[in-house]
């Protein structure tokens, strides 16, 4: 009887553990459409403010261009928060180390959010002790995550003076490399009793402050997983009225190879360029030939993954870019369908990536069905320009 017993508790459990998996993989699809869902119209408003900046706008125009940028960003930090903060919960968040230049990733992250503090009437510093041997192995990707929250938050705290972000990576005793990256402001200030509380989901030091200044309470949240993930610490020294500090510690590797990262290539679009757009969303087409317009390039567009088959089985692209999620059949059937019927060709076109998850795109499923770049949405002009340079020499 008590081996019966067992044998259906043991059930039991196994269906509960089943039932709980099937529950964290609904969740994830769930948050996976909806980051496409709402990146999809993001795409619109970021591309058609975009546009707007291209043409002449008289001063009042300007300021309201830069308020809904500034609302745009803010869109962006919540979507991104969500799905993130989703993926830690459910333990789907894997680290993905790259060799990269340290003191060229900060200087360019620090400069992405120069404009924004700029417009709060803020200066922000790079403050980087890193003068030599700066190429480490990490995931730059969720480094950047890490610090670009604390940078957002420091401006978004801080209604006048600084921000100063500031990094030293040393040896340890052991032959590790530590790094520590601080970001200081001259903001609000946080008081000591909400040191720890901050860090939680959805919790803020002041509620009504967080409120008015357009914060969520997830990204610390977000930070603290992602640190904890990496093997790291963050903290906060703070006091009301006189700013704060957030430090985070990292152990890195050194870059694997001595080789430098190549340059970004020079924005010199090719001659004769002629692209292939799979896009079934009528507005993130439009914006995506509004982004190139004046450049020359030929663009055919078709509606979903088979078409986009087709029109490659009939040749005559240079590119392709690739959404992911169409009806009919999905980007990623599409171009591992593209890639079958390559086969091995020399030349195989390039097929870029249109997603809305910043995560996925560096997954095995984007590598296996043959991907060879990814640009996640909403996307930019100078990223799409950029994206298109680096093929020029082998396209027109």
């Amino acid at each position: 009887m008590k081996a019966k017993s067992d044998s259906s508790k043991m059930a039991a459990l196994q269906a509960e553990i089943a039932r709980l998996e099937e529950v964290i993989t609904q969740k994830d699809r769930f948050l996976a459409m909806a980051s496409h869902e709402i990146r999809s119209p993001m795409n619109g408003v970021f591309g058609m403010a975009d546009a707007l900046s291209r043409t002449s706008l008289d001063k009042k125009q300007i300021r309201y261009l830069s308020v809904l940028r500034d609302a745009c960003d803010s869109m962006l930090s919540i979507a991104n928060q969500l799905l993130e903060k989703g993926k830690l919960d459910s333990g789907q968040t894997a680290l993905i180390p790259v060799d990269f230049d340290l003191a060229e990733f900060l200087a360019s992250l620090v400069a992405e959010f120069g404009a924004r503090a700029k417009s709060h009437g803020l200066i922000l510093e790079l403050d980087s002790k890193i003068l030599t041997d700066s190429r480490i192995r990490f995931d730059k990707m969720r480094l950047g995550q890490v610090l670009g929250n604390l940078i957002s938050n420091a401006i978004r705290y801080t209604d006048e003076g600084r921000v100063v972000v500031r990094a030293i990576l040393q040896m340890t005793r052991f032959g590790k490399r530590q790094l520590v990256l601080s970001v200081e402001d001259s903001g609000i200030g946080i008081a000591p009793d909400k040191h720890e509380a901050i860090f939680e989901a959805f919790a803020s030091a002041d509620p009504v402050q967080s409120a008015s200044r357009g914060g969520t309470g997830l990204g610390l949240s977000v930070v603290r997983d992602l640190v904890a993930l990496m093997g790291g610490t963050v903290r906060v020294d703070s006091t009301p009225g006189l700013g704060s500090t957030f430090t985070v510690d990292l152990l890195v590797e050194a870059a694997g190879s001595e080789a430098r990262e190549k340059p970004a290539p020079r924005r010199v679009m090719p001659k004769n360029l002629h692209v292939l757009l799979a896009e079934d969303n009528d507005s993130n087409a439009f914006v995506f030939e509004v982004l190139l317009e004046d450049t020359g390039i030929k663009i055919t567009r078709v509606h979903n993954g088979e078409q986009a088959v087709i029109a490659h089985g009939k040749g005559g692209f240079d590119l392709i870019f690739m959404d992911i999620q169409m009806p009919v059949m999905s980007g990623i059937k599409a171009t591992a369908a593209i890639r079958k019927a390559e086969g091995n060709a020399a030349s195989p076109v390039p097929i870029i990536a249109l997603s809305a998850d910043t995560v996925a795109v560096q997954g095995a499923e984007y590598r296996t069905a043959g991907f060879t770049d990814a640009i996640t949405k909403p996307m930019r002009q100078r990223e799409l320009l950029d994206m298109l340079a680096s093929f020029g020499e082998n396209s027109g």
